[in-house]
Formats: structure tokens, C-alpha cells, sequence
């Protein structure tokens, strides 16, 4: 985590776009993200740090500060991924085929 010190007094702030490229070059996440999936969290995790009324607006983009974002990344218990899921077997069959 930098600090406002160790930046010269300047908050470390970062857009969507940043926070995709970090979580990923740090290997703070598994994979890769987007930027579209990290504001997918923010709008709907109840546990985002940071409230939609205290994201900065800039031109087209929104900017937040950084150490926030990186600790709820860090200490977020990661909910099963999208993708297909595992079909359940119809009731009786157990997926052995008889001999024939």
C-alpha cells in the first residue's frame, strides 16, 4: 500500500480502468478483471468501501482512493465464478452405464 507520504502528500487515486489493471499485475485476484467487473462490485457488493457519493468525478471517469479498494480485494471471500455450472444427474441414475 503507498501512502499520501510516500506519494508527496498526493492521495493515491485511482479510476475503474486502474483498479483492474492493479488487482491483476499485483495478483491481488485470481485471473483478471475488467474494469466493467470491478464496478459491477461496486455498485452491488453491500461491502464496497467507498459510497457512489464520494467516488470524484473526472471527465467521463470516476476516481477513489486506492488503499480502500486494495484492502476489500484483499479480505474479499471470493463468491463462486460465473461459468457453466454442474447439471444434476436425473433422480436414479448415477451416471454408470449397464453392460450390454
Amino acid at each position: 500500500m503507498s501512502t499520501d507520504d510516500e506519494r508527496g502528500g498526493m492521495p493515491d487515486l485511482v479510476t475503474f480502468t486502474e483498479i483492474a489493471q492493479r488487482l491483476t499485475e499485483r495478483g491481488i485476484i485470481e485471473g483478471s478483471i475488467t474494469r466493467q467487473g470491478v464496478r459491477h462490485i461496486a455498485d452491488n457488493d453491500p461491502d464496497w468501501p467507498i459510497p457512489p457519493e464520494h467516488w470524484i468525478k473526472a471527465g467521463r471517469a470516476f476516481l477513489m482512493h486506492w488503499d480502500p479498494v486494495e484492502k476489500f480485494f484483499r479480505e474479499r471471500e471470493r463468491p463462486r465464478r460465473r461459468g457453466p455450472g454442474k447439471k444434476a444427474e436425473p433422480a436414479g441414475e448415477t451416471g454408470v452405464k449397464p453392460e450390454q
